[in-house]
């Protein structure tokens, strides 16, 4: 029950700091944090996305998330905190 609730928050999280601070203009369209799946000793967070770009470079946006993957964590570790 509490990686549940952890998973959830940082779902959401990740969610707003892609949608609010990443300030990538290769990075449209429509992203969706679709699972989180957190180890029980909290170590690891395995993050799962969806992306829905119109001119249909998904893959371009994809790397472009893991590119910035640094600065997702720094804002996770402060928003989770």
């Amino acid at each position: 029950m509490r990686i549940l609730k952890i998973n959830s928050e940082i779902e959401k999280a990740i969610s707003e700091i892609i949608t609010y601070q990443l300030k990538n203009p290769a990075i449209s369209g429509i992203i969706s944090v679709t699972k989180v799946d957190t180890t029980n000793d909290l170590e690891y967070s395995k993050v799962y996305i969806s992306v829905f770009t119109p001119n249909g470079d998904k893959e371009e946006v994809f790397n472009q998330i893991k590119h910035s993957a640094g600065f997702i964590r720094r804002e996770l570790c402060k928003k989770v905190q």
